[in-house]
């Protein structure tokens, strides 16, 4: 099991968030997905920022006891060295004759 150290929203990338996890891991994780029913008010960026990390939980929150499964963050998310070899490829004319095709 992972607990979450620390999150923050990413700015310009609504409802997405940068996980610190105890592991030392780091990773960006897509909330999106989890916007509804109960959590559909996560879909306002205001309340959106309102993130915090539940100390003894340890997971992410928001006011109202509004939580998500620390595991199913980790599984979900995307780590830092896969998005720098996105960031890489996509700045290769391969990459964008691909997109071209696809």
């Amino acid at each position: 099991m992972v607990l979450v150290n620390k999150a923050v929203p990413i700015p310009g990338l609504d409802g997405r968030l940068f996980v610190h996890f105890d592991n030392g891991e780091q990773k960006f994780v897509n909330i999106n997905p989890h916007m509804d029913g109960v959590l559909d008010i996560l879909k306002n960026p205001e309340f959106f920022r309102k993130v915090y990390v539940d100390e003894e939980l340890r997971t992410v929150t928001w006011p109202g006891e509004l939580d998500l499964d620390p595991d199913s963050l980790y599984e979900e998310g995307i780590g830092i060295k896969e998005i720098e070899s996105i960031i890489k490829a996509a700045k290769t004319p391969q990459f964008n004759e691909f997109l071209e095709r696809a």
